[in-house]
């Protein structure tokens, strides 16, 4: 299951504990934790992957809380401008399988209970049967902010927004209403469904926007100009006011949506007390959040005290609401109290201003393990840097050099400087800059240093990205125990930087990451000098469960496709792994045919008998190079080895709808364009190869074009072989089990595991009793 956390909410309704760039989702509330961390942490064991919507603003702030959950797998969606809920939702869901259960929650809210588990439980079971779950909870009293749902069981009778206190009583007193938590949980499929039902404006204008974003790393930016059209709605009203499939989940836990200080107190009081005396005082709250200043109340009734590093907040409770009007009369004047915490934060970590005068500024500098402070310099002031904390990689003019704690480094104006954390740890660094201009207007960035890193792998173990198309079957997870909520699992994605679905980092330093992202932390040349010439990384591996025979398609090569797709093209190569008696594959024309009689074949349903219908057997090899129609039959499970593309066009698919009742797209037109239609006899690979014996195991070659090389090794006892500085090697494990090695890294596997090399000068063992195929540029 995915969960996706909002995040992006603005205001200023717990100032000075939360700022306009630093929200109350992000304060620190209990023992060093935020509002945003618990909704994180109480998910865990729920959900495989985290997808955080947020503000732009807001990025770097979600990157370093997210530090503290390593290896957890999670993307950003950065918006530049606010959408409300339902376009937020809808846009993530269209990344995901329509048969992915997501989990929809609010990064401001306090939850607690032993209850909760089962509340999810109770959720997903609804969800799983095509219901739009809402979750509610049991009114503790008459609430004007919260919403309230009317309800009769399961089912939802109305919403209610958030009412006047005569009417908030009514509610409670009836005892058929519940406070609408705002949190859901669906599968993406029927939202989305819903969504172009209901709000179809809403639904294309996200779809039209999601054309156009890059979905390829984990931070994905929502640009004003793409998302310019959609409007801004929430998901009650675009959806759950309206639609049939709605169910609520009463909720018996601890729950409230923290919207003022009062509130917040009772949960968060321990720590914020600490430098507090009361005396004499009645129905008064305390918060001190400087561990240097003592407060101090006396004789004092009905008031809330809020003391931090630069503001001070004094407020009877009961006027306590006023201070969004506050900060609106005074922002010009005060805003940078009313805009900023006393932390900031960017890519590379974080500052705090210590102190501040108008010729001279102390910073507490912390850099985050592997990451670089671009080549930059100042024409205004100097600085001094004295390390604190761990190790800096100071680069001064021309001289680099490492300097340890209570070391000094003077950099005087005008020289070009940068700073790199290789370590592990945070880098702390108490920085002194003396001169006429103090703040960032006096940096100019001279270039984004590159920063290689030190990696502690030579070999990762790859999770894949799954894909449920209705053709495909249960084998994945039946045979080879794949961890999918899918009903059907039709695609594994094993080794895939593809936009459409990357692969995940399973070990290592960078667990949890996007593939894609690892390959641009270590870099162009860890994949070898032949992979130079590709723009992008150049192969995709799957392994493919048709139970039902697939759609009759093309793909293109390279030129048609990165002209009218801006993709590569697609050769691809099949290995069978698996079959049933007399299964079958169609592969290329057994007759010449012109483009009218494709095209009248395909309307008058008789293309098939112009097709090459070939049976397979287990370990079969066939290459379908771009231009060849083709499809995979009923009842086969293959390794397919791949360009990196997902550009097919279907041709023929025997008038198949989807479980919501809508047609698959075919594209007859691009079909016709890029199909060979000469007559050709195909056989399978491997009655044509030779099979080399050695020593433990056997090597067979099983395709070779410029884009990739793959052989199968058949493994007896062990198997080693040298890689260099050529290519990447990507390792997938096709039958049996054993143990792999590189260099000082070694890993146990079984069937249907996958391993990438960088390239470089190394040896790898293979050791078991098993097969594998090893694929490289």
């Amino acid at each position: 299951m995915k969960c996706i956390v909002l995040a992006g909410g603005k205001g200023n309704s717990l100032w000075p504990l939360s700022r306009e760039n630093y929200p109350k989702q992000f304060m620190d509330i209990k023992n060093n934790r935020s509002l945003f961390q618990e909704s994180i942490a109480r998910n865990i064991p729920f959900c495989d992957e985290f997808i955080i919507s947020t503000h732009e603003a807001y990025h770097f702030i979600v990157e370093n809380q997210m530090k503290d959950f390593q290896g957890l797998r999670y993307r950003c969606f950065l918006e530049e401008e606010r959408k409300k809920t339902a376009p937020a939702i809808a846009i993530i869901c269209m990344c995901f399988s329509p048969s992915e259960l997501v989990f929809v929650v609010s990064s401001d809210q306090i939850i607690e209970g032993e209850n909760y588990k089962d509340t999810i439980i109770q959720a997903q079971a609804l969800a799983r049967d095509g219901a739009i779950v809402t979750f509610g909870m049991q009114p503790e009293g008459p609430r004007t902010d919260y919403g309230y749902i009317h309800y009769d069981g399961e089912q939802v009778l109305s919403f209610k927004e958030k009412p006047g206190f005569d009417e908030a009583e009514k509610y409670v007193k009836a005892g058929d209403y519940l406070w609408n938590s705002g949190n859901f949980l669906f599968r993406a499929g029927d939202f989305l469904q819903e969504l172009k039902r209901l709000a179809p404006e809403a639904y294309w204008a996200c779809y039209e926007c999601m054309r156009h974003v890059d979905i390829s790393s984990r931070n994905i930016q929502l640009q004003k100009y793409f998302t310019r059209d959609i409007p801004a709605i929430s998901m009650e009203h675009a959806v759950l006011e309206k639609s049939d499939l709605v169910r609520v989940v009463k909720s018996d836990v601890l729950w409230y949506d923290v919207g003022d200080l009062n509130r917040l107190s009772d949960y968060a009081k321990a720590g914020d007390d600490e430098g507090v005396i009361e005396e004499n005082c009645q129905d008064v709250t305390v918060i001190n959040r400087t561990g240097d200043r003592l407060v101090v109340a006396n004789g004092l009734e009905d008031t809330v005290i809020i003391n931090t590093e630069d503001a001070v907040y004094v407020s009877k409770k009961s006027a306590e609401s006023d201070i969004r009007d506050i900060v609106f009369k005074y922002h010009d004047q005060y805003g940078k109290y009313f805009e900023n915490h006393h932390i900031f934060y960017r890519q590379w970590g974080t500052y705090e201003v210590l102190e501040e005068t108008s010729y001279f500024k102390v910073r507490k500098v912390t850099l985050y393990p592997g990451k670089t402070h671009s080549l930059h310099k100042h024409d205004l002031r100097s600085e001094q840097w004295i390390v604190a904390r761990g190790v800096a990689t100071i680069t001064l003019g021309r001289e680099t050099k490492e300097y340890r704690e209570k070391d000094s480094v003077y950099i005087p104006i005008g020289v070009e400087h940068s700073v790199s954390n290789y370590e592990e740890e945070d880098l702390v660094i108490i920085e002194v800059a003396i001169g006429k201009m103090l703040n960032d207007e006096d940096s100019v960035t001279i270039a984004e240093k590159r920063n290689s890193l030190r990696l502690n792998s030579s070999i990762i173990k790859l999770e894949p990205a799954f894909k449920d198309y209705l053709w495909g079957g249960t084998k994945l997870k039946d045979i080879y125990h794949k961890q999918c909520d899918y009903d059907i699992v039709a695609e594994s994605w094993e080794l895939s930087a593809h936009k459409d679905g990357q692969s995940t980092v399973a070990s290592g330093r960078f667990k949890g990451m996007l593939f894609g992202d690892y390959l641009k932390k270590i870099g162009r040349e860890a994949l070898g000098w032949k992979s130079q010439a590709f723009e992008r990384f150049p192969i995709l591996v799957k392994i493919i469960d048709a139970k039902q025979s697939l759609s009759i398609q093309v793909h293109p090569d390279d030129e048609f496709a990165l002209r009218e797709e801006n993709e590569y093209g697609k050769n691809e190569m099949w290995h069978i792994m698996d079959c049933e008696p007399g299964a079958y594959i169609y592969y290329g024309v057994s007759q010449s045919l012109t483009k009218e009689e494709l095209k009248k074949r395909v309307e008058d349903n008789t293309v098939l008998e112009a097709l090459n219908k070939i049976e397979v057997h287990k370990g079969d090899t066939f290459f379908v190079d771009a231009g060849t129609i083709h499809a995979i039959g009923a009842g086969i499970l293959l390794c397919e080895i791949q360009q990196n593309s997902n550009c097919t066009y279907r041709l023929y698919d025997y008038d198949r709808r989807d479980k919501y009742g809508n047609p698959r797209e075919l594209h007859l037109e691009k079909a016709q364009a890029v199909s060979n239609l000469n007559m050709r006899e195909i056989e399978a690979v491997d009655s044509q190869q030779k099979v080399t014996i050695c020593n433990g195991y056997e090597e067979e070659v099983l395709g070779s074009c410029k884009y990739f090389e793959s052989k199968k090794y058949q493994v007896y006892t062990e198997v080693e072989f040298a890689m260099n500085d050529a290519s990447f090697c990507s390792i997938i494990i096709i039958e049996g089990e054993g143990m792999i090695r590189c260099d000082d890294e070694s890993f146990k596997f079984s069937a249907a595991d996958s391993f990438f090399i960088p390239a470089g000068q190394r040896k790898v063992l293979v050791r078991g009793k098993c097969s594998f195929i090893k694929t490289h540029v």
